[in-house]
């Protein structure tokens, strides 16, 4: 009696095993145990069809997955754009139908192209031929290079992809196009901006010509700074490595040019016999710390060049020279300079407020990041813009720096500045970070604390949260203290 009980409830469990098992399968999309054991096989899953309730779970969360894979990948193909990019062309398609990124910068390409065929066959051909396209930001290098075509060396027929890193391909097409010589892989970045002028730089370099011959070279430079100059890092733009050359060949080394980076100097090249006196102090001094650099060019950029306004009354302003325009790097010495401008600073707290500036928020979100930390109060992060020349004075007293000189800048959208502060529960808030945003690059330009300190480790990496969160760069040389 007790076999018969014991057989009977053996045979119920396996037909609740086999009702079970079916259902997965159907579930599953699959026909048979056979096609199941199969599929399990294939995607590295135990053929066994007597499975916990956890591992037929995972099964169907793995086939859903995959299921939304195939569906995406379906959706891609339906919008390529070998389709699209016909009806651009001729103008049978409006930019409001374009979903796809990519699509509206083609849009935007062919409406400012100078030679919209030539734009049309390069578009169509590395369609065809990569996946370059598959990323909407070599849309306007592209643009450039057609408007380039005359410049050609070789037809585009004959280039072909070898490795499938985007970055590589779009760096062997620009060679494969305009270089018959090496050309350093930091000229690459000359067809991502609107400067055609440096988009000719790139083709004479290539064609096996001097820098020092290019038309529109905006100082003069030795043979050793033009050696210098092609030798710069990738990372760095055409103005960046015009300083590099300068500063290398003058004995200066990265780690001078690192700190010119972000710098006034780098795109004024009209005071250039002065820049270059300064260079030289600065590799005369090599114990000076670099972080001061920066601050060094702010001042000497407000006593010789920053023309000023001055409120004599309310509504009434006068525009004044600036207070040392004869200023001078000659007999100066690292500790009075950097006295004068730790006074300029100091000043700077103590400017009259009179006629202030407000301006609107930017298009860019504040911070405010919440974390709670075992055994001790939560600290809570804040990120917010400053919006008044009131608010920078501010910022600069309690920072010991220059902030309060940005008031014109900010109030004409060119830059937003920033404060980052932190807050324990039940303590005062504390000042962190002031932070210098470009607007147009959409780039955090400059992250300094009090005294003109670099950001924590910590400070960085919510900066770095913020930076994501906003789609926002982080200039290379926005460093870390050690």
């Amino acid at each position: 009696m007790a076999q018969k009980r014991k057989d009977k409830d053996r045979k119920i469990h396996d037909e609740r095993i086999q009702y079970i098992i079916q259902r997965h399968i159907q579930e599953l999309g699959l026909e048979s145990i056979e096609t199941y054991k199969a599929w399990c096989r294939e995607n590295h899953f135990s053929s066994s069809i007597n499975k916990t309730t956890l591992q037929r779970q995972k099964e169907i969360n793995f086939a859903k997955t995959a299921i939304a894979m195939q569906h995406l990948t379906a959706e891609k193909k339906s919008r390529k754009l070998k389709d699209i990019i016909p009806q651009i062309y001729s103008d049978r398609i409006k930019e409001t139908e374009l979903k796809n990124r990519t699509a509206r910068e083609i849009f935007d390409a062919f409406k400012r192209s100078k030679d919209r065929k030539v734009l049309f066959n390069l578009l169509m051909y590395l369609e065809e031929n990569s996946d370059i396209l598959n990323e909407h930001k070599y849309i306007k290098g592209i643009e450039a290079i057609a408007n380039h075509h005359n410049s050609w060396i070789r037809p585009i027929e004959d280039w072909h992809v070898r490795r499938h890193n985007r970055s590589h391909q779009f760096t062997v097409l620009l060679r494969h196009l305009f270089a018959a010589y090496e050309i350093p892989a930091f000229m690459d970045c000359v067809w991502m901006a609107d400067n055609a002028s440096h988009q000719n730089w790139y083709v004479h370099i290539g064609l096996g010509q001097n820098i020092r011959t290019v038309p529109d070279l905006p100082t003069p430079l030795t043979k050793k700074m033009a050696h210098h100059f092609l030798q710069t890092p990738k990372q760095y733009t055409v103005e960046e490595a015009l300083r590099w050359g300068q500063v290398h060949a003058l004995g200066g080394d990265k780690r001078l040019a690192e700190a010119l980076r972000g710098t006034k100097v780098i795109n004024d090249f009209k005071h250039d016999d002065f820049w270059m006196n300064l260079f030289r102090f600065f590799i005369q001094n090599p114990m000076l710390d670099v972080s001061h650099v920066h601050p060094i060019i702010d001042y000497i950029w407000s006593q010789k060049f920053q023309v000023r306004r001055v409120y004599v009354d309310i509504g009434v302003e006068e525009i004044v020279d600036p207070p040392q325009p004869n200023f001078s790097m000659n007999g100066r010495t690292p500790e009075t300079l950097l006295r004068q401008v730790n006074d300029w600073h100091r000043e700077l707290g103590r400017v009259t407020r009179g006629g202030e500036y407000q301006w609107d928020r930017s298009d860019i979100d504040e911070f405010l990041h919440k974390v709670n930390r075992k055994r001790h109060q939560a600290k809570t992060w804040h990120i917010r813009e400053l919006l008044s020349t009131d608010e920078l004075f501010d910022e600069g007293r309690r920072m010991n720096h220059c902030v309060s000189s940005y008031g014109q800048s900010c109030y004409k959208g060119v830059k937003s500045i920033w404060t980052m502060e932190s807050k324990v529960e039940d303590e005062k808030t504390q000042k962190l970070l002031t932070i210098e945003v470009l607007m147009k690059e959409r780039r955090i330009n400059q992250a300094r604390g009090k005294g003109n300190r670099l950001p924590t480790a910590g400070e960085m990496a919510m900066l770095s949260r913020w930076a994501a969160k906003e789609d926002l760069s982080i200039a290379s040389y926005v460093n870390v203290s050690q």
